[in-house]
């Protein structure tokens, strides 16, 4: 059976939007939507030549999809070119096309990373030379508990016992900006050279700049809001906040720091900005670093997921360090998900 390995091309929008509803029927319009898709898979990009949508056919026919999520991954000396894993899907009648697919997706990237996955793709990914490489948690926490109850879709006999915990969390830390510390809103082309991500012996960071960040500002499908993180009237960080319905993602947060408090009073900043958006019921974010899960613990942020780091690194780039990881990596951030479904 001749299988062919092609990038797909924004004139088959339909063709695939209708192949992606039949392998995740319960995605959401948004998620197959053409205009979204256009943005994801073929709008230009500083850091991916192309097409990122790959597919295998058969006789023209998609049998199987896979994209890549570009990334650049910083260490010491050096920055790899790297692409996360999405959109993965494959038809059964057709066994091994998916796993072709994401062979020659790894041909074009040294280093490609997965995290968690369907129980089916958690054990092809070591077939292919994926290795375990840590632990991403997600933390969430509620803003406004009543209104979240009254748009919780399906509601049943739990909810009452929600509200009341999600009600107790919400006044066991304060949901306001610490002492000395403000925001404003700022362009990519405000942020330092210096205050962009960089990383250390142990930890391996995931690159910005002005380029990158206008790619999601631009984002047809959901809102992306950067701002600057301010210390004594002094910009000392950054964050990006990305909407849904009712919610609120910290799609991505740095500070040069290392010291916890003031991670924990990043995350609390950014909370606070996000609970000024009326509509928002809830915020969440993403850690994959000791520091960044210990400072949201103390942000006042509960643990609601835990999902495997997977890596192909060949050359042995990762080896010995943690990545920072966050939403903007990957398709995270700009995920509608369903109206009325929290993680608290």
């Amino acid at each position: 059976m001749r299988i062919d390995f092609q990038p797909t091309e924004p004139c088959e929008a339909a063709s695939l939007s209708a192949f992606l509803g039949r392998r995740f029927p319960g995605a959401d319009a948004a998620f197959l939507a053409e205009e979204h898709m256009a943005w994801k898979y073929w709008s230009a990009r500083p850091d991916w030549a192309g097409s990122r949508s790959f597919a295998a056919r058969h006789d023209g026919a998609i049998v199987a999809h896979a994209a890549a999520w570009p990334v650049r991954v910083r260490v010491a000396g050096q920055v790899v070119p790297a692409a996360h894993l999405i959109d993965w899907a494959a038809d059964p009648r057709h066994p091994g096309a998916g796993l072709w697919l994401l062979r020659q997706i790894g041909a074009k990237v040294p280093v490609m990373i997965a995290t968690g996955g369907s129980e089916v793709t958690r054990r092809i990914l070591p077939v292919i030379g994926f290795r375990s490489h840590g632990e991403l948690c997600t933390f969430a926490r509620p803003v406004r508990p009543l209104r979240q109850a009254l748009a919780t879709r399906p509601r049943n006999w739990r909810l009452p016992a929600r509200v009341l915990r999600n009600a107790f969390w919400r006044l066991s830390s304060p949901l306001s900006l610490p002492r000395g510390w403000s925001v404003r809103p700022l362009a990519p082309e405000e942020v330092p050279l210096e205050l962009w991500p960089q990383p250390s012996p142990a930890t391996a960071v995931t690159a910005r700049d002005t380029g990158f960040y206008r790619y999601f500002l631009d984002s047809p499908s959901a809102r992306h809001e950067l701002f600057g993180l301010e210390r004594s009237r002094t910009l000392v960080g950054y964050f990006c906040l990305a909407f849904a319905p009712h919610v609120a993602r910290i799609a991505d947060l740095w500070l040069p720091s290392t010291n916890v408090e003031d991670w924990r009073a990043g995350f609390r900043a950014a909370a606070a900005r996000a609970a000024r958006e009326e509509d928002v019921h809830e915020v969440s974010a993403w850690a994959s670093t000791a520091l960044g899960k210990e400072a949201l613990r103390r942000a006042g942020f509960r643990l609601r997921d835990r999902a495997a780091v997977s890596v192909f690194d060949q050359g042995k780039l990762l080896e010995g360090r943690t990545l920072h990881a966050q939403m903007l990596d990957c398709d995270a951030s700009f995920f509608s998900g369903e109206a009325g479904s929290y993680l608290t």
